[in-house]
């Protein structure tokens, strides 16, 4: 057993120019909340090309918590990185690929992406796997959905298994001889890069009705990736919430008695990453307006009674709710899932009643053209009789939504 010792004679060694010494140091700094000491000797380890150290630094300039945010100086500390470190290519894919660390999409950030499935990141694989499936690339999605669930991946697993039991129509069951392990393609992924890095392609929207517009657009998002979401959320759903008109504070009520989880930023991937890019188009407003994602899961006898989506404008809570970003301009709904009976959308005020099949998003404004909320955007969630309903949300804002640049 190694000998212990002491945080003067770490300090001694760290002085003396050992970078694990440094690196070291800093750890134990930073779990006494000593962060300034900390970040002094993670910089001065990382500054000798320590990689974990230079990993650790460039998370942390990425978060903007500890230290200011500075995302070039995280780009050139990872880059030299990229050629053998998986973990540096699945941040450089973040920095170049994610609206809210300042990437500009594109295909940049999947080529770091695809860097790290090569070197056999499961969850590259994966995520490459359901981009594919997006875009309908259908044999890409086999081979890198096998060679995920080989490395450990049990989203990808569990995919694949309902793949090849039929359970995802569209999908092509594999056949009865086809090989263990499917062999990837990696110049034919290489060069669907710039396809998997394009917008997801959008129907024309049907207008369900003008003023508020409320629209559908029909299988937007393939069954495949649906059930990938609900398979993600399910083990993190809890109780929902609504906003207290009086306070501006999030509470419990039994108006809304779903659960769901909100995605914040460490939940994020490049499926989701594209998924907000696509509800911004729909939206015609920026990415970063909107809130974070919220997946639902409604079982019987769970609703959410008639609501509005917008701020109430009298509410004392009301200020600072629009002080964080604006009214809540704008909704989108993704119904994820078909099995189960009630659950309809419904908007008392427009006798509208909508029941989404999986793939499909509803897009309604929230606000008249005055700016102010328009009341017949009320709408409800109502009960479930059988089954579970499974749904995405995302408000949108009418200005930038700050907590999405709190990474």
């Amino acid at each position: 057993m190694a000998q212990q010792i002491s945080l003067k004679e770490a300090a001694e060694l760290a002085r003396s120019g050992d970078a694990h010494a440094q690196y070291a140091l800093s750890s134990v700094l930073h779990e006494r909340g000593r962060f300034d000491e900390s970040l002094h000797w993670l910089g001065l380890a990382a500054g000798q090309k320590l990689a974990p150290a230079q990993m650790t630094l460039a998370v942390l300039l990425m978060d903007g918590r500890r230290c200011p945010r500075d995302r070039q100086r995280a780009v050139d500390l990872l880059q030299p990185l990229a050629a053998t470190e998986i973990q540096a290519n699945l941040l450089l894919s973040e920095l170049h690929g994610f609206a809210a660390l300042g990437g500009a999409g594109g295909e940049a950030g999947l080529h770091y992406l695809f860097a790290a499935a090569r070197m056999g990141d499961a969850g590259a694989l994966r995520q490459l796997a359901l981009l594919s499936a997006c875009h309908r690339r259908w044999d890409l999605v086999g081979p890198l959905l096998n060679a995920s669930a080989r490395r450990g991946d049990a989203g990808a697993a569990r995919s694949l298994d309902r793949c090849r039991g039929g359970a995802i129509p569209g999908v092509p069951r594999p056949s009865a001889s086809e090989p263990p392990e499917l062999c990837i393609d990696w110049l034919l992924l290489e060069q669907a890069l710039p396809q998997l890095a394009a917008e997801i392609a959008l129907p024309i929207a049907e207008t369900l009705n003008e003023t508020p517009r409320v629209s559908r657009l029909a299988g937007v998002i393939p069954l495949l990736v649906l059930d990938a979401i609900i398979h993600g959320a399910e083990p993190l759903v809890r109780r929902s919430q609504i906003v207290d008109a009086r306070t501006g504070e999030m509470r419990a009520d039994p108006m809304r008695t779903s659960s769901h989880v909100t995605l914040g930023p460490r939940q994020h991937d490049h499926v989701l990453e594209a998924l907000e890019r696509c509800i911004s188009r729909i939206s015609g407003l920026p990415a970063l307006n909107g809130e974070f994602l919220q997946i639902l899961r409604y079982r019987p006898g769970e609703e959410f009674k008639p609501h509005v989506d917008y701020f109430n404008e009298g509410g004392a809570g009301t200020y600072q709710s629009l002080a964080d970003g604006g009214q809540r301009a704008q909704t989108v709904l993704l119904y994820l899932n078909a099995d189960y009976t009630g659950g309809s959308t419904y908007f008392p005020r427009l006798r509208l009643d909508f029941r989404g099949r999986p793939g499909d998003m509803l897009h309604f404004h929230n606000l008249g053209t005055d700016g102010l909320g328009h009341k017949d955007s009320l709408h409800a969630g109502m009960p479930v009789l059988t089954g579970e309903k499974w749904l995405l949300s995302q408000w949108i804002r009418s200005d930038r939504y700050p907590a999405r640049l709190a990474w």
